[in-house]
């Protein structure tokens, strides 16, 4: 293409484009701190039965200070077992009873919570968990919470999406960025659980544009070798962003102390925007030649490069070629009117569907590890650096179909043995691997379906394959819900799916080495050996 040959001449990853590629980057991390934060606010709060008649001036009589009162009231409202300690949301029949601090409850009956709870946040600090009570029968709806963000996330991603196609990647992301900041404001002041959830589903539907247009920004100013490289290196900033919201949830452990750093983190990335051009393909793409012309000189200059000669009519060619493509007679549909592109349709969006809700279903279980709480989400977030690594090398020298098999069948068995092991570390070192694992083969996957797909369909492939992926996510906390009648349903469940989506993944081609198709013939040649599109241009993942 034009622009691809010119950016070889002014440079396809330069100095200008490392800064644009850093800046933008940067802006990404607003949507995985928003996304994880919600984990934090919701942490497990020891809690038991209230008794609603017993007032800490009953024990004034007993000399007993406040922290004794409590104690001693427990002792005596709240059923206890050597195995399980105090019941959290079942009490005794005090009713009617006066405070009596050598009262014995044994033979009273066992009933549940009737005036809500008491919360001891001395070890959690303050959480939403407290302030709306989400407990006992509560607790459902701290994953329906995670689901409608889920459901925000659905419904923004195509509409903002088209709306950067139509406004332009820096006005949408400032767009976006602004509806997010607005509504994470007002989470503050939510005063019940419905309120606040609402607040934060309107949140979502900007917020997971908030990765997407910066991601597809960087893809577009820099040259075609280098994309798959940005597009692996901006990973490591979801990583980065992951980490930080989890320290920042362990040292300060006060729901509204981070969400305000939620806050701080998106005014913080208001300057990106005045300091990154439009981007030139968009510019291109709606005619604007003189602007485009603008910031491909700035891009020349800053890397020390110069403009060659003849490219202003490379930029015509570019724009022909873009409303030839706009023209092609190859639509959506015709993806399903070929028995093989159906097929391997058909197996992505299984795959796409079972790395969604294994990835965040795994992110939601590790709070139930067995293993101390913060520390397990830090294992969990920083697991995911060394297998983007690791995923820049299996690209480079692997290829696409044996590690995405490989990977996502480990974190299927990985899934299953966690469910033998008892709470502790054995089950949680299964679960790391496990989200090691997902991690890799979910990375791969973005680049192997960019390349079974042809050019002529590959944004709408990539686009619902991400949709059917954010249905899973949406379905995986509705999933959890349902380990309160059987425990191990959840790992059960995502292990056989990944396992058979890994299982899956063997029936399509491998792409490593071959150009990018441009037909459905193209594309379809993909999967047969004696007809494998050779590239005498391919380069490998690079720096």
């Amino acid at each position: 293409m034009a622009l691809d040959d010119l950016f070889i001449h002014i440079g396809e990853l330069g100095r200008y484009q490392w800064y644009l590629f850093i800046l933008a980057s940067l802006g990404t991390v607003v949507c995985p701190v928003t996304l994880f934060s919600q984990i934090f606010y919701t942490v497990p709060t020891e809690h038991w039965c209230s008794v609603d008649s017993w007032g800490y001036e009953d024990c004034d009589i007993y000399g007993l200070d406040h922290s004794q009162c409590e104690e001693a009231q427990r002792n005596l409202s709240i059923p206890w077992s050597k195995d399980t300690g105090y019941d959290e949301c079942n009490m005794y029949n005090v009713t009617g009873l006066e405070f009596d601090s050598d009262g014995i409850n044994d033979e009273l009956d066992v009933i549940e919570c009737q005036n809500g709870w008491k919360f001891d946040q001395r070890e959690s600090g303050r959480t939403l968990t407290a302030k709306f009570s989400l407990v006992c029968d509560r607790e459902v709806l701290i994953h329906v919470g995670q689901s409608l963000y889920f459901i925000g996330c659905l419904i923004g991603c195509p509409l903002f999406g088209a709306l950067s196609d139509r406004i332009g990647r820096v006005y949408a992301w400032g767009f976006c960025i602004t509806q997010s900041l607005v509504f994470a404001i007002t989470m503050l002041f939510a005063n019940n659980f419905w309120t606040y959830t609402v607040m934060r589903m309107l949140m979502a539907m900007s917020n997971y544009a908030l990765w997407i247009i910066p991601f597809v920004y960087i893809t577009e100013i820099v040259g075609y070798s280098k994309r798959m490289f940005v597009g692996l290196l901006v990973e490591f900033f979801w990583a980065g962003a992951y980490l930080t919201i989890t320290l920042l949830s362990w040292i300060l452990k006060d729901w509204m102390y981070v969400q305000i750093a939620v806050i701080g983190i998106h005014i913080i990335s208001y300057p990106i925007l005045f300091l990154v051009p439009e981007s030139p393909r968009w510019l291109l793409a709606r005619g604007n030649f003189k602007k485009a012309e603008e910031i491909l000189t700035v891009i020349a200059r800053r890397n020390g490069k110069e403009m060659p000669p003849n490219y202003k009519s490379e930029l015509m060619d570019e724009a022909k070629l873009r409303e030839q493509e706009l023209q092609s007679k190859v639509k959506p549909i015709d993806l399903y009117r070929n028995r093989t592109m159906l097929l391997w349709t058909c197996i992505l969006l299984v795959v796409w569907f079972g790395h969604g809700m294994t990835y965040f279903g795994l992110t939601f279980m590790s709070g139930e590890l067995g293993f101390p709480f913060y520390p397990s989400f830090f294992i969990q977030a920083a697991v995911e650096v060394p297998a983007y690594v690791f995923c820049i090398i299996l690209l480079s020298y692997v290829g696409r179909r044996n590690p995405t098999s490989f990977f996502t069948t480990m974190a299927g068995v990985a899934c299953l043995v966690s469910v033998v092991m008892p709470p502790g570390v054995w089950r949680a070192l299964m679960i790391f691997a496990a989200k090691f694992a997902i991690s890799v083969s979910f990375v791969i996957l973005f680049v192997y379906t960019a390349e079974i797909f042809p050019t002529a369909v590959r944004g709408f492939g990539l686009s619902f394959s991400a949709i059917i992926s954010l249905i899973g996510e949406t379905i995986s906390p509705l999933v959890l819900v349902l380990s309160h009648w059987w425990p191990p349903f959840p790992m059960v469940f995502c292990g056989l799916l990944t396992i058979v989506g890994g299982g899956l993944v063997m029936l399509l081609p491998e792409t490593r080495g071959t150009m990018l198709p441009e037909t459905i013939e193209e594309a379809v040649a993909l999967g047969r050996s004696k007809q494998r599109i050779p590239s005498e241009d391919y380069e490998e993942v690079k720096v």
